[in-house]
């Protein structure tokens, strides 16, 4: 990956004041986990955060920190738009009619590239994975809440760990978000054993 478009995100993060995060329609844990662990982490360094799905949270993903604060419409005026986990504009829903993002990042190979800068790694297990990795990186803190959240997303995009793309390094990032305050067996629970 180049260190280039990690400079341009950091960059564009650092000189955001109000952020629109937008993931896709039909939500699940991944897409939840990483609205709610970049928001979360964004508006602990101060930023003015608003996150919008157009379907709203699934009943499993509740229990999330931060769940109450996610919006089927968005309210605020915003000088950044990041859209997460959507492979295209129109996995955003059928309210999309903003401006091109100014960031999007993804792990589905069929990604359009439909942003300004375009972080997309198709061989991580979640999208929630490579915001795990990076945050800290740009410049953030990964909050306990945003760990959370990050993990729940790990753990549902890959079933509890058992897919084929599921790989060492998503492991340490697991327990990273363990050690930075994610409650791996209480998320294992809500979200995969309570759903089925």
């Amino acid at each position: 990956m180049s260190k280039d478009i990690h400079d341009d995100i950091r960059s564009r993060l650092a000189a955001g004041e109000k952020f629109l995060l937008l993931s896709h329609i039909r939500p699940d844990g991944d897409a939840v986990g990483s609205l709610l662990g970049l928001g979360l982490s964004l508006q602990a360094a101060g930023k003015q955060v608003e996150m919008m799905l157009e379907d709203g949270v699934p009943p499993n993903f509740r229990q999330l920190e931060g769940a109450r604060e996610i919006v089927r419409k968005p309210a605020q005026v915003f000088d950044t738009l990041i859209v997460l986990d959507a492979s295209d504009p129109q996995r955003v829903g059928n309210g999309y009619a903003f401006t091109q993002p100014d960031i999007q990042i993804d792990h589905h190979v069929t990604n359009l590239n439909f942003a300004k800068i375009n972080l997309v790694l198709p061989e991580a297990v979640a999208t929630s994975a490579i915001l795990a990795e990076f945050i800290p990186e740009w410049g953030f803190t990964i909050t306990p809440s945003a760990a959370s959240a990050l993990l729940a997303g790990i753990i549902t995009d890959s079933i509890g760990f058992r897919t084929s793309n599921m790989n060492p390094q998503a492991l340490r990032i697991s327990a990273d978000l363990m050690e930075r305050g994610a409650n791996l067996p209480e998320l294992y629970f809500t979200t995969l054993v309570q759903r089925s």
